[in-house]
């Protein structure tokens, strides 16, 4: 009996080592089973099993491994050749898989992996046995050294790895599928995932001489050069940035630094500054142009609500203010600051509870250049002359003056058509050259700068009702700094030190001069003031007159009365707009927008510089709406639906809170049909698995490009990627994340828009 079993157990060895190919058994054993074998599954399901295979030996070729190891031993340097193309598991035979993981080690501590070195190493990890023993070590080395064919053998163990790792899978796939246990969608994922595992292996390339790279590069710009375009990517969408890259690249990562897709808002009442005035902030839509920081042409690019939100006042130097959110951006400096930063209104009050930077943070002022050419009623110098010195009312238009340059002023400027005379002491009338009555006209020819007056709503102002008409404050920069030098001209003047002044006593009329002198980009603010008079020794309390205080950049360009001009001194500086308080308000509906100018700033209440949001959603909708490229957008934060509502208001111009409710306008509902027509038909792909890893999101993009030729991906965020789970610190997983994604655009000659945070 005991020499039965002994002899059944060494047959039982022979079968076990030919079987799984064990270096001492020679030639592997062909298994070829007859149906038999094969478990009939389904047999009662009336479904035929099909018989397997006659060949059940996995993908190998041990020739090409025996030859490959053969030649490193003998020719130590071959191993460079191949080190970066093989990994041990590559290896079919357990013994090679053995013997090449000693071989990169010693590799990789720059030690000699001859016979002798390998035999000793694995002789002290007590693996020489299990590999053969020094016999089958050396036996490999009696091969003929294949160098010149290293290369391909190495090819041949990589390709026949691949298959057996795709049967493993495939039997793997098989018998959870016979299990049929668990969730389906999560069996399906998985096989995918496996499947798109193999497939995304890692490749590498070697260097490549600069006799074929340099061909490649003349032949890329000799296409570009054939283009006659200068966007050469994918346009953003925002003008200045398009003609500093040339659009978004093919294989280029883009990092958007910031939270750029979070609500930077200011309420719906805020004013924004467009080339034709101010415009509610809620009133905006797409493509509205904006008056600029530097005159530059600047374009409304996308508006985002941002529902209700707590909102704070923010009061500046010479009492203008404005109103925005927490997170709103504020472009400041510091005397001790390199350069501005950006910060936001949270940021911002941090920083102004520190006795350092209290009232010593400012903000630009900007340059004046905006405004229409279109025609005005007549000139701007006498326009701001007549507000200031004339009568508006009565049976004729009159000014008052002492100053003779005045007066050959004005006659100048009301034209041919027009005369000047004396009425008494320092009055003057402004009449008709020749008189009312036209010769074969029946009746009075009324005065046409009365006529003008009167459209414009002056006509029949008192002095303390005066204001500045809106089509000049919106002029164009050139109109509005004639008109100033006509106000200062008449009720204006300049102190021995160079402070210029203007006083009236029309409360509208200081508010339009202060905002007049803002919009040129000075700084400015007014003070009221009660006069008391003496009459028979009674004093009497007098007209109330309001002060302004101008500090006006060029001001020695405005051309004042010889008198005043002499007065004005250049200014070194103008005086900074600096931060003096921030206070927090009410609960209100709030809207940001996104503006094509490269500083990315816009004006907002009183001329105030601020800062715009940039999103990640705007380059987005303009890729797949205007340059219909197919878009996906992996959002790890919010779901598909929320990013579908957030395009539909933007899309649709429609109120974000109006939509959450439901309480939609009657003229809300075609908004929303032509922006879900838009949308529907775009190009645009959302997955909002949270959670996901790089290889997730490469696998399912990489099924996109193949469908819809996939041309820009953006990940929203970064922090909520999955990494690694081998790797412990979050920092190294983040940068393990970032270096995949890396590779992913250049490997697929795609874009891929990234979100840090």
């Amino acid at each position: 009996m005991a020499c039965c079993l002994a002899e059944t157990r060494r047959s039982l060895f022979l079968v076990y080592t030919r079987l799984f190919n064990h270096p001492l058994a020679g030639t592997p054993l062909q298994w070829s089973p007859t149906l038999s074998d094969t478990p009939a599954f389904f047999e009662n399901g009336g479904i035929t099993p099909v018989a397997p295979s006659p060949k059940m030996i996995p993908p190998q070729n041990v020739e090409a491994e025996q030859a490959l190891l053969g030649t490193i031993l003998i020719q130590d340097k071959s191993l460079l050749k191949i080190v970066e193309l093989l990994a041990p598991d590559d290896f079919y035979r357990d013994a090679h898989k053995a013997i090449f993981e000693v071989m990169v080690s010693l590799f990789e501590r720059s030690e000699p992996h001859d016979l002798v070195t390998v035999t000793s190493l694995l002789r002290d990890q007590n693996r020489l046995e299990h590999v053969g023993g020094s016999a089958y070590l050396t036996s490999l080395t009696d091969v003929i050294p294949f160098t010149g064919m290293l290369v391909h053998h190495a090819r041949i163990i990589r390709e026949k790895s691949i298959l057996r790792r795709l049967i493993e899978t495939s039997s793997e796939v098989a018998a959870r599928c016979y299990d049929a246990q668990g969730d389906l969608e999560a069996l399906v994922d998985k096989a995918e995932q496996t499947i798109f595992e193999i497939a995304q292996a890692r490749k590498t390339q070697g260097f490549e001489p600069m006799s074929k790279i340099v061909p490649k590069a003349f032949d890329r710009i000799t296409k570009l050069a054939e283009r006659k375009e200068h966007i050469t990517g994918i346009s953003t969408g925002y003008d200045e940035l398009d003609r500093m890259t040339a659009g978004l690249q093919s294989a280029d990562m883009i990092v958007l630094a910031g939270r750029p897709s979070m609500g930077k808002a200011q309420p719906l009442e805020a004013k924004v500054l467009t080339v034709q005035g101010f415009k509610c902030m809620g009133d905006l839509q797409v493509g509205d142009q904006l008056a600029s920081v530097d005159g530059k042409p600047s374009h409304v690019v996308g508006v985002y609500p941002q529902g209700r939100r707590q909102v704070y006042t923010i009061t500046f130097a010479d009492g203008r203010s404005t109103k925005c959110c927490a997170e709103h951006l504020w472009k400041i400096y510091y005397r001790d600051w390199p350069c501005p930063r950006i910060v936001t209104t949270t940021r911002l009050m941090e920083l102004l509870e520190r006795k350092r930077y209290q009232k010593r943070l400012w903000i630009d002022t900007f340059s004046g250049d905006y405004g229409s050419h279109s025609d005005i009623p007549f000139d701007p110098w006498l326009l701001g002359a007549l507000i200031g010195d004339g009568t508006l009312s009565g049976s004729s238009l009159r000014f008052s003056t002492a100053s003779k340059q005045m007066l050959e002023w004005v006659k100048t400027a009301v034209g041919s058509g027009m005369e000047v005379k004396h009425a008494g002491k320092y009055d003057y009338r402004i009449i008709i050259k020749g008189g009312a009555h036209c010769k074969g006209v029946q009746g009075v020819q009324e005065n046409p700068l009365v006529s003008s007056l009167r459209e414009l709503g002056l006509w029949n102002c008192r002095a303390e009702q005066k204001f500045i008409p809106s089509c000049y404050l919106n002029a164009s920069r050139q109109i509005r700094f004639r008109l100033l030098a006509g106000l200062l001209d008449s009720d204006g003047w300049v102190e021995k030190f160079g402070a210029i002044r203007f006083c009236t006593c029309s409360r509208q009329l200081a508010k339009d001069t202060v905002t007049l002198v803002r919009s040129l980009g000075g700084t400015a603010r007014f003070f009221e003031k009660k006069p008391v008079y003496t009459y028979r020794k009674k004093k009497y309390a007098g007209q109330t007159a309001y002060t302004c205080n101008l500090q006006i950049p060029d001001a020695d360009s405005l051309s004042l009365l010889d008198e005043k001009q002499l007065l004005i001194k250049k200014r070194q500086r103008i005086r900074r707009l600096n931060v003096i308080s921030i206070v927090p308000e009410q609960l209100t509906e709030t809207q940001c927008i996104a503006v094509s100018h490269s500083s990315q700033l816009y004006l907002t209440d009183d001329y105030i510089i601020t800062h715009n949001t940039a999103l990640a959603m705007n380059i987005v909708q303009h890729a797949a709406l205007i340059n219909k490229v197919p878009v996906a957008v992996f959002s790890l934060e919010m779901s598909m639906e929320q990013l579908a509502l957030r395009m539909l208001c933007s899309v649709g111009r429609i109120d974000a809170q109006r939509i959450r409710t439901g309480h939609l306008q009657d003229n809300d509902w075609p908004k929303l049909t032509r922006a879900t027509g838009m949308l529907a038909d775009s190009p645009i792909y959302i997955d909002d698995t949270a959670g996901m890893t790089v290889l997730e999101m490469r696998a399912k993009a990489r099924r996109l490009k193949s469908e819809h030729n996939l041309g820009l991906v953006v990940v929203d965020y970064l922090q909520l990627m999955q990494g690694s789970s081998r790797i412990e610190n979050r920092t190294q997983e983040i940068s393990d994340i970032s270096r995949s994604l890396k590779r992913w655009p250049r490997n697929w000659m795609s874009r891929l828009l990234l979100c840090p945070s």
